[in-house]
């Protein structure tokens, strides 16, 4: 789950959302952000949801074997 927390980090910053106001916009403390952020605490899949939501973002599953073709569509490359 490491690489989707880092997506959500990477995107509040460009959205020039601090923790503290995604912290108000979700009902958690900024204290628990952080924590998410850093990788010291495990949030629950329903909390990782919600996060993605609020920055616009949405989490998928996809068949492994579909990969390479949507990192490829994500990259802006033909396939």
């Amino acid at each position: 789950m490491h690489g989707i927390i880092d997506q959500l980090r990477h995107t509040r910053l460009a959205k020039k959302l601090k923790q503290s106001e995604l912290g108000h916009k979700s009902g958690l403390p900024q204290s628990h952000i952080s924590k998410i952020e850093q990788g010291k605490a495990d949030p629950r899949l329903s909390t990782v949801v919600d996060l993605a939501r609020l920055l616009d973002q949405e989490l998928v599953l996809v068949p492994r074997s579909m990969l390479p073709a949507i990192r490829a569509m994500l990259a802006g490359e033909e396939l």
